[in-house]
């Protein structure tokens, strides 16, 4: 009898334990407002499972591999703490206060993980951060604290897309604030207060990490320019940033030194890593898929701004990204907001190439539907790579998203530059998202801009204000062909519009009326 009661106990175990959630289901987690809400995780093959929330109930089975998918109705924004309930025959899982609202994942690098203890008015930020309708999902990773030292045998063990990440849902709270990324809380804070709904944040972005480590590696070997990227390992891949390559080796050399056995080396492609393309997607983006959110907010770039010819593979790499993204969640207007790079000297950061890298960004404007970008180069910091207002940066993004997503009335981008034109002596460029008129953010005249003649270098010429145009004056003997701003990569403009955004870097073609 007792040897019955066992087995009876331990088979009940077992299927207790057959029953997971995706990782993204944790007690204090925000729902998408308004969308079918997808719930899924893994259970005995073949057993009904039940799926519970506000009144709605589903059953759907886990099909031969254990997977299981249920779909709920979408539900109107609640901040009511209820219960998400998950059942089988032999399991329950209960998620409690479970709010609904609005859902924005944050990812990229460093600039995006940079956490509000470390910015600027943290002292007083935190202890004022009492928003119980503020959520963030904010897991950790392997190797996070590692930097350019080697990660602990710990860590290389979790090395793989399950186990890479590992966190749980949390309440906007003094205890907990400075550790969520300053630049997602300052944007779900402005969200909240405009909205007047929960907001949750999805914060996954890696210090770091390449563009390619976030899209997935059968886009990337698809594509003609990029399967480069994808080939042999990619720790001695020359199409790869070196130091990516270099990071990867500080991090791994002494691991595999040791003998250890490294996850990924037997799929191909080397030992996995964060920096390696296609596993940041495998890890951290593929396990949120289908979950029900409003749109992306990203920060990223730096680690593919290093040479020209990472610029330039950029501007194919970035929009496969956002098209794959939106792909694989089945919605083709999946909004997606970035934040151009912003400005630090090129001594001691290598950013030379950083104002081809931010026009490249603004161009990209035209060819990613559905997507906006905020310039961020005015609160750079010319000695690091990490300014400390992420707050400026945070706001602009949460007022980007209110004006592009939700529909609110009002300017939520710096001057565009439309065209440039020849008139007389001068060149007169005229700009979008200039209604009322130009200014400049200190009140002196406008600076920054450059103008060049065929063959000839760019040089500094006068800027004046000419209500929603700039008008520059031409040095004698030019002929003027091209125009550009902010040509620095720590920028020295000036020039905002009615709202006080500034304007973007930029370089144009300048043109010539015909002659009657």
């Amino acid at each position: 009898m007792k040897r019955i009661l066992f087995l009876l106990l331990l088979l009940a175990a077992v299927l207790r334990a057959e029953l997971t959630l995706a990782p993204v289901f944790t007690d204090h987690m925000v729902l998408q407002r308004d969308q079918p809400l997808p719930v899924w995780g893994r259970a005995v093959p073949g057993e009904p499972v039940t799926v519970e929330f506000a009144g709605e109930t589903q059953t759907v089975r886990a099909g031969a591999d254990g997977g299981w998918l249920a779909r709920l109705g979408p539900q109107a924004a609640n901040a009511a703490p209820r219960v998400l309930r998950i059942s089988t025959a032999g399991a329950v899982r209960e998620l409690t206060d479970v709010l609904v609202g609005e859902v924005w994942l944050c990812a990229g690098q460093s600039n995006m993980e940079w956490p509000l203890a470390k910015a600027l008015r943290a002292e007083t930020e935190i202890p004022a951060a009492n928003y119980a309708d503020i959520r963030f999902f904010n897991p950790g990773y392997a190797g996070k604290e590692a930097g350019g030292g080697a990660f602990p045998a710990g860590d290389v063990a979790r090395l793989i897309p399950g186990d890479y990440y590992c966190g749980a849902w949390e309440a906007c709270a003094p205890v907990s604030a400075g550790r969520m990324s300053a630049i997602g809380y300052h944007a779900a804070r402005e969200l909240h207060a405009a909205l007047g709904v929960p907001v949750g944040i999805i914060q996954l972005a890696v210090g770091g990490s390449p563009t390619e480590a976030w899209v997935r590696r059968e886009t990337l070997v698809a594509d003609p320019a990029l399967h480069v990227l994808t080939e042999g390992d990619w720790l001695t891949n020359p199409a790869l940033e070196p130091w990516c390559r270099q990071r990867g080796r500080e991090n791994l050399d002494q691991a595999i030194a040791t003998g250890a056995v490294l996850p990924g080396v037997a799929a191909g492609g080397g030992p996995n890593h964060p920096f390696k393309p296609g596993f940041l997607w495998s890890a951290g983006i593929e396990p949120l898929q289908p979950l029900a959110l409003r749109g992306v907010l990203w920060y990223q770039g730096e680690s593919n701004s290093l040479s020209l010819a990472r610029v330039q593979q950029h501007e194919i790499l970035f929009p496969l990204l956002v098209r794959d993204w939106r792909h694989r969640w089945g919605r083709a207007d999946l909004p997606f907001l970035y934040c151009q790079l912003s400005g630090i000297e090129a001594n001691p950061y290598r950013s030379e190439f950083w104002p081809e890298f931010r026009d490249s960004q603004r161009r990209m404007l035209e060819v990613i539907p559905a997507s906006g970008m905020v310039v961020t180069a005015d609160v750079g910091d010319r000695a690091t790579v990490h300014p400390r207002d992420k707050a400026t940066v945070g706001i602009r993004l949460a007022r980007l998203a209110l004006a592009r997503v939700y529909g609110r009335d009002f300017e939520s981008s710096g001057p565009q530059p439309r065209s440039a034109v020849v008139r007389g002596s001068e060149i007169v460029l005229e700009f979008t998202h200039a209604a009322g008129g130009l200014g400049t953010s200190d009140g002196q005249p406008p600076r920054g801009f450059e103008a060049a003649g065929d063959g000839s270098r760019f040089e500094p010429v006068p800027a004046r204000i000419d209500g929603a145009a700039i008008v520059l004056s031409c040095p004698p003997g030019l002929s003027p062909r091209q125009v550009r701003y902010g040509w620095q990569p720590f920028p020295e403009g000036n020039l905002v519009n009615r709202a006080t955004l500034p304007a973007s870097t930029f370089v144009l073609e300048v043109t010539t009326p015909a002659q009657p």
